[in-house]
């Protein structure tokens, strides 16, 4: 006999508590995809990719449940809701079974953790209420789980010899129990039999394959195959509906069977006469997963529109009741500026390959909510992965296609998209007469001129001008004398003097100055420049005019960029940092860096590939945090890109599960003083953080003094605030006290004196 009881697999505690990091995360989900959805009451819930939102039907209002509420961010497979126990359940593609009870996040992992199941086999199905046990149907068996006691119960391993076989679901009706399973036909127990671990307790009367069961009018109903309703009542089946396509989705309450294909809902009576349907059409389409009728309303849970509210009474009319995002959580690149934030989604592999081809629209998040352009209006550009907003129009936004081009949006609206050829020469194709146009990472210069780099061909950097008739080619075979061995350029920045850096798969990095047509190239450490790789992701300018170099094997700085031009052989350097033991070790070694960001203080936002992201001081010398997976909302610890917004000190995170914010607190410099202010103030007992001072001019000198003048603190500023930690010069914490922030502008010109209050 094989069983397994998974309550004992987690010692104690059972369950884990999911910490809430809404104080200082803000989740900016896509709800655009419904996976499942589930009625109670007057509430629909509704599960999108790796997130949930709870829709009130009387007030129109939305609770969302995401990573920054403690949801793990695994991809959900079924959601459900107890008005008896009043319990939000959740169930994930990896066996992770998650409770929302009193608005706090539950989380079990005892069927992710159970040794005997293979990883690939723990997908949670379905869920069915029966007094106080949840059957939990899951590709290998059925699970117990109490509501009541808040504990997993048996687990049910019925297949032939007491093997692991697909549920597709269960339901109860009198005494017996029903499972369904995609591929070993129906099985039935008796509901009061304690032994039911034992499989020889369950039978098989009906073989087949069963993708769902539901009770509906005091009847059984299965699904079977791809496009049958059938009826069970003494292990004899009989058709009640067949579909004209696949079967999605059925759903059913005390009055209605509402059966969702992909292209269609069909409400049904108790009858199985067809009372209603909404069509996907030619001018109104929808591709749908998912939906649930509540009187003479139904829920359409779509692919990419979201969940659409449709009186049945007029079925034309469709209402977005998913609360407000982005359209995608493929989030691939990201640029803000001055509290507008834009998003793209398009894809290319290691290799820089964009196929197979996605076209996902754009969105933009501003201070009064989310504006969304669509797949359909961005004039066919796919692959769409990096954007530079127009520092002198800020309404002009330019994004650039890893195969397709460079689209321009003005005023939110998409006007241009600039190819081989519009006019002038625009950019350079990989093929002949043909429209393979490898365009990526790109900068505005002091003049308003777009500096983009067009991988795999000879001039790899073009400075397209806005509004102008033609374009500038810089050949950089002098630096990359095989275009096509190198398959794509990743980032290109600029310095103080107007010098351009491009990063790229093979070709390290390459250092173009505009007036003297010079370049330079930086190589692994076999061709002596200290690169660990010469596969470059990321290049960061930092606010010293420093070149951060993020490769697929650790990161490098090169401290003086513009003196490199006049150096036969520039070095980059790696940073040495002293681990918990003093041993010296290379900063970030072999990681696979994705992005760097310097924030207003200087301070560096370093993505990885797999370790989350890193928070250093400015000169790596510190880390002042590291985000994961395990410790933050972060949904995965892969993060493609980061954007900070100087205005208001947010920092944002793309990743292929999701959008994250988190409210940092280093800004921009300021034109003037007007706007210093010191936080948090007072400072209060038990308080171990950095005060940030912020609202700084560039370059502003800050002395900190005890209020007889005793100077504390002193510091330049390199963007917009720093950050004091409550020491004196780093040797013991101040005391409790007042102390004067005197703030001189880098001319000397302009002064401003604040008041801090330290309570110990």
């Amino acid at each position: 006999m094989q069983y397994l009881k998974l309550s004992i697999l987690l010692i104690f505690p059972l369950f884990l508590f999911s910490q809430d990091f809404s104080n200082q995360w803000t989740g900016h989900y896509s709800y655009f995809e419904i996976n499942d959805s589930y009625a109670a009451e007057n509430q629909i819930y509704a599960a999108s990719e790796n997130s949930i939102f709870i829709f009130d039907t009387e007030t129109n209002n939305s609770e969302t449940f995401s990573t920054v509420n403690g949801l793990s961010g695994e991809t959900i497979s079924s959601i459900y809701h107890s008005t008896v126990f009043d319990i939000t359940v959740i169930g994930y593609d990896n066996g992770l079974l998650e409770l929302i009870l009193d608005d706090e996040v539950r989380t079990f992992i005892d069927i992710v953790d159970a040794p005997t199941i293979p990883p690939t086999e723990k997908r949670i199905n379905h869920f069915f209420e029966n007094g106080n046990n949840l059957y939990i149907a899951t590709e290998f068996g059925i699970v117990e789980f109490n509501l009541e006691r808040i504990e997993f119960g048996d687990t049910f391993f019925i297949g032939p010899g007491g093997s692991q076989i697909n549920i597709s679901g269960t339901a109860v009706s009198g005494n017996t129990l029903y499972a369904t399973t995609f591929n070993n036909g129906i099985f039935v127990a008796d509901i009061t039999n304690p032994n039911l671990v034992d499989f020889n307790q369950w039978a098989n009367p009906i073989p087949g394959s069963f993708r769902g069961i539901i009770p509906f009018n005091n009847q059984i109903l299965v699904h079977q195959n791809l496009d049958l309703i059938r009826s069970l009542e003494n292990n004899v089946l009989t058709d009640v509906l067949t579909t004209p396509s696949e079967i999605r989705d059925m759903y059913s309450d005390s009055e209605n069977l509402t059966v969702s294909l992909s292209d269609r809902a069909l409400v049904f009576d108790t009858n199985f006469s067809e009372v209603s349907s909404v069509l996907s059409t030619t001018n109104d389409s929808f591709s749908l997963n998912t939906s649930v009728s509540v009187g003479n309303t139904i829920y359409l849970g779509t692919s990419i529109r979201g969940l659409l509210e449709v009186d049945l009474g007029n079925p034309t009319t469709k209402t977005l009741v998913s609360p407000e995002g982005p359209l995608n959580n493929f989030v691939f690149g990201l640029e803000a500026l001055n509290d507008n934030l834009w998003v793209v989604f398009g894809q290319y592999d290691v290799s820089f390959n964009p196929f197979p081809l996605q076209r996902r629209g754009i969105s933009k998040l501003t201070s009064e909510g989310w504006l969304n352009i669509s797949r359909d209006d961005v004039l066919g550009a796919t692959s769409l992965s990096h954007i530079s907003i127009n520092p002198n129009n800020e309404d002009q936004v330019f994004i650039s296609s890893l195969k397709d081009g460079l689209l321009e949006i003005n005023d939110n609206t998409v006007t241009n998209l600039y190819q081989v050829s519009d006019g002038f020469e625009a950019f350079t194709s990989t093929v002949a007469d043909g429209d393979f146009i490898f365009l990526n990472g790109s900068v505005f210069d002091n003049d308003g001129n777009l500096w983009v780099n067009n991988s795999r061909v000879d001039n790899g950097l073009k400075r397209f001008s806005p509004g102008a008739t033609q374009i500038l080619n810089v050949d950089l075979s002098e630096s990359i004398s095989d275009a096509r061995s190198n398959l794509g350029f990743s980032d290109t920045v600029i310095d103080r003097d107007g010098n351009l850096f491009v990063g790229g798969q093979t070709s390290g990095v390459v250092g173009y100055n505009p007036n003297t047509n010079d370049q330079f190239q930086l190589l692994g450490e076999a061709e002596g420049s200290n690169l660990p790789s010469n596969y470059v992701l990321a290049l960061e300018m930092d606010r010293n005019n420093q070149l951060w170099i993020g490769t697929f094997r650790g990161i490098r700085v090169l401290f003086n960029p513009s003196g490199a031009f006049q150096q036969s052989n520039p070095q980059a350097s790696q940073i040495i940092i002293l681990d918990d033991e003093g041993v010296p070790q290379e900063l970030l070694f072999d990681e696979t860096i994705t992005d760097i960001e310097a924030d207003g203080s200087n301070n560096k936002w370093v993505a990885t590939a797999s370790s989350g992201v890193f928070y250093f001081s400015p000169d790596g010398q510190e880390t002042l945090a590291h985000f994961t997976e395990d410790n933050s909302p972060l949904p995965t610890n892969n993060v493609r890109d980061i954007s900070i917004d100087d205005s208001t000190g947010s920092v944002y995170f793309a990743t292929g599960k999701g959008l994250l914010e988190f409210k940092g607190t280093a800004t921009g410099p300021e034109s003037n003083l007007d706007k210093v202010v010191a936080f948090p103030n007072p400072v209060r007992p038990g308080f171990n953080g950095r005060v940030t001072i912020r609202g700084l001019t560039s370059r502003a000198n800050v002395k900190i003094t005890d209020i007889e003048g005793n100077l504390v603190y002193e510091e330049v500023s390199e963007g917009g605030s720093i950050q004091w930690d409550t020491t004196a010069f780093g040797r013991h914490r101040v005391a409790s006290g007042v102390y004067l922030i005197l703030v001189t502008g880098e001319d000397q010109a302009e002064t401003t004196v604040s008041k801090l209050l330290i309570v110990r």
